[in-house]
């Protein structure tokens, strides 16, 4: 297998030449830094909080959360992982295609025959979520049988057979000669939250499932419940397999969490140049609609990132970012490929290097997130393709 593009400097078309003297190096554009060492230090602290004989399955679903599902699973198979998440076929089949091994969960069902003749070809483990999807699995004359778990909802109300109902699939799971019924599993909707029941409600049901399969004589060998919250808060929840995402990335899910393993890292650093710097009076408007007007005069950095590299245009006046070692404010609309930041009276010169957000002292992903309305999920699985991902490690 191979050890993926990990190295300790940009990817190629990453950085550019040196930048003036005590102003660091200059990039092309924007970049993101995954640190791996960052990434492997957060498994470990996982690792810590499990119960013997619970193995982890990395989420490693839209492109390992935008760090770089190849680079990721191959240092975490390094680390000794030895099962993977994804959330669709061709995620799948990319792992495969870059050479991992391991075993794959994709966590959405297929009911597509040719998909799942490919998937059974690469070996895939797949969800079984419904009757239907039986009959697919069944249908699909795959030349190996299908690797299947079993999705019951047990209070997600997303994917999954009403628990309730999950058994009867399962027997039937376990009757066809052409589905191997090697896992069940079901998702916790709130195990972030302070209170408690909700969760405890949630595996009570799985476990009463559970129940009655050993009564049919059904025991799969693979049961799963946990995300990165409960990987933290519930070990009752642990079972044979737990699936953390966001965790190994650095962030958590909620503050009840975080305060029960504070040590983790941010992985993703992101950071762009500065590309135009200019002085302006007081009264000048600064980007698109004039929505923001310097009240003195003041240095605007014009910096080349912009919500087409995955930056929210949100942000607008709202964000933060780090320019030589101090916080400044992103001042008017964040355009396609630009922002703007009030640099004060801060010597700023074009090729200093902003960052975006990573590990402090900086914004995180978390802070600028919660500044909007939304998860640091949403800002890190946003960083755009176009960007280019560095692996530090």
């Amino acid at each position: 297998m191979p050890d993926g593009p990990t190295r300790d400097e940009p990817a190629p078309g990453g950085a550019a030449q040196q930048g003036p003297a005590g102003h660091g190096p200059a990039l092309d554009g924007p970049l993101a830094t995954v640190d791996l060492r960052a990434l492997e230090h957060n498994l470990a602290r996982l690792r810590d909080r499990l119960r013997p004989g619970t193995r982890v399955l990395a989420a490693v679903k839209a492109d390992a959360y935008g760090h770089g599902a190849a680079a990721v699973a191959s240092r975490l198979h390094a680390a000794g992982v030895t099962w993977f998440g994804v959330a669709t076929a061709a995620e799948a089949l990319a792992l495969r295609d870059a050479g991992i091994g391991d075993d794959i969960l994709l966590f959405s069902p297929v009911y597509h025959a040719a998909t799942l003749r490919r998937l059974a070809t690469a070996d895939i483990a797949l969800t079984l979520a419904d009757a239907r999807g039986l009959e697919a699995l069944r249908s699909a004359r795959a030349a190996r049988p299908l690797r299947a778990h079993l999705k019951v909802d047990t209070g997600m109300g997303r994917l999954g057979l009403p628990w309730q109902r999950a058994a009867e699939v399962a027997r039937s799971a376990e009757r066809a000669g052409e589905v191997d019924l090697e896992g069940v599993w079901t998702h916790l909707a709130r195990a972030d939250e302070p209170g408690r029941a909700p969760t405890l409600a949630q595996l009570e049901r799985f476990e009463n499932l559970l129940d009655g399969l050993r009564r049919d004589g059904i025991e799969p060998p693979l049961r799963h419940a946990a995300n990165s919250a409960a990987v933290l808060a519930y070990p009752e929840a642990h079972y044979q397999l737990v699936r953390p995402g966001i965790a190994l990335y650095g962030y958590h899910s909620g503050d009840a969490v975080a305060a029960l393993e504070p040590e983790l890292r941010p992985v993703m650093t992101l950071q762009a140049p500065v590309t135009f710097v200019k002085r302006v009076a007081a009264g000048t408007a600064v980007s698109y609609g004039g929505t923001w007007q310097a009240d003195r005069e003041t240095t605007i950095a014009t910096v080349r990132t912009g919500y087409a590299d995955g930056y929210p245009r949100l942000l607008s006046s709202k964000g933060t970012a780090v320019l030589h070692g101090r916080q400044v404010g992103v001042v008017g609309r964040v355009c396609m490929d630009q922002l703007m930041l009030d640099a004060g009276d801060m010597e700023v010169r074009p090729g200093d290097t902003v960052t975006l957000w990573g590990p402090p002292p900086g914004p995180t992903a978390e802070s600028l997130a919660r500044s909007i309305g939304t998860i640091s999920y949403e800002l890190l699985t946003r960083v755009s393709p176009r960007v280019p991902r560095a692996y530090l490690g």
